[in-house]
């Protein structure tokens, strides 16, 4: 079982700052992940310009397998010190996860990392030493499923300074709202909301520093399946269809070409579903021109083609997560939501042009090609890791 790293973060910039002060890296890979969160000195445009160098940086290094002393001799020789506080430039976070298990953190004047598991706050094993003239904290330590990982910059640590609370919201209390937004059984994109909601309302709406969140938990990857368009050469109908039935996570078929040769190669019945939803649950019509679903054995989905592919690129290219979809049942949505929540995305697209679309024979290539590059695009961006098997 593939273990993956489920992340998200929002930053609150100072009140009156266009810019936020505060810098976040994240790569994702098939087997790697880095978060880096760095905090400028200072707020607004030279804060972000130096946290944006750290980031950078750090990110690239530790990527790199670099050892903290790269990192931090980079840094020193980079980017000056504050030369009338004598503070540092910027401080840094970095976590490294490799198979979603071996995790290392490096921490450099940054508040520590939140470490939950089974509702129980953990003590990481932290080691302390001189690299460079500068403290660096360092553990590395095992992860596994259901960890969940808070990192923030210590504008949270502020939040309600001299109100609520009088010495500011703190480290202890913020790993004790993390604990009780666990319970409620929330995701790292809900715990971010949950938490930024919470700083923001302790400063009464008007930040007065930084405030970064980057919330992450430990999950199994979510593997999806989608065949699209029949193959060109016609003998290879039955090993596309064997290739979708053996992949692993949901299986999703968009074609309407496609679902009739899926459905008499397996012997089932397709049955189109030709009343949308909306109507079929007397809710007032919120999409038009959504193509129907249809049924068949085995499938978790099965939609028309061009058409429901386009909308779902829309739609995604407005959502930052599930949360964003709107909350309609039509079938761009579903395979937009079901793409937003995969990990793994196997995409088996046939080569077979239409003869009935003029723009494909012009092109020579299908218009269905033209929004999987799209999605590919928009769902390698996000991280997610894509296969694409042309047949």
């Amino acid at each position: 079982m593939r273990l993956v790293v489920e992340y998200a973060w929002d930053s609150l910039s100072k009140t009156g700052e266009e810019l936020c002060g505060d810098s976040v890296i994240i790569r994702s890979g098939a087997d790697s992940f880095v978060a880096v969160l760095s905090d400028g000195l200072g707020s607004g445009v030279k804060a972000s310009i130096l946290s944006t160098l750290t980031a950078e940086i750090a990110a690239h290094l530790f990527d790199a397998g670099g050892s903290v002393e790269e990192v931090m001799q980079t840094l020193v020789e980079t980017l000056p010190e504050c030369s009338v506080r004598k503070l540092a430039y910027a401080t840094f976070s970095v976590l490294t996860v490799k198979n979603g298990r071996e995790a290392a953190l490096f921490e450099f004047d940054s508040p520590p990392l939140i470490l939950v598991r089974d509702s129980a706050l953990l003590d990481l094993p932290i080691t302390v030493r001189e690299v460079k003239g500068r403290s660096i904290r360092e553990a590395r330590f095992d992860l596994r499923e259901g960890d969940c990982m808070v990192m923030i910059s210590d504008g949270y640590e502020h939040a309600g300074l001299g109100g609520m609370y009088r010495l500011g919201w703190g480290w202890k209390n913020i790993a004790l709202a993390v604990q009780r937004f666990l319970k409620t059984g929330v995701d790292a994109h809900r715990m971010t909301r949950a938490l930024s909601q919470t700083c923001m309302k302790l400063y009464d709406g008007k930040p007065g520093d930084d405030s970064t969140v980057i919330s992450m938990r430990v999950r199994p990857s979510v593997s999806v399946c989608i065949l699209t368009g029949p193959p060109a050469d016609k003998e290879k109908d039955a090993s596309a269809v064997s290739r979708l039935m053996g992949a692993e996570g949901a299986k999703i078929i968009c074609g309407g070409s496609t679902s009739q040769m899926v459905a008499r190669i397996l012997g089932e019945e397709l049955q189109v579903d030709w009343i949308p939803p909306w109507k079929r649950n007397g809710d007032a019509p919120r999409k038009k021109g959504s193509p129907p679903t249809a049924f068949l054995k085995g499938m978790d989905l099965v939609t028309e083609g061009i058409l429901t592919l386009g909308q779902a690129v829309d739609l995604m290219r407005q959502a930052r997560t599930i949360d964003d979809l709107p909350r309609d049942d039509d079938a761009a949505t579903r395979l937009a939501r079901y793409l937003l929540a995969a990990d793994d995305i196997l995409l088996i697209v046939g080569s077979a042009i239409n003869p009935n679309q003029v723009a494909d024979i012009v092109r020579g290539e299908s218009m269905r090609m033209v929004y999987i590059r799209e999605l590919i695009q928009d769902l390698t961006g996000r991280g997610k890791q894509v296969l694409v098997e042309r047949i």
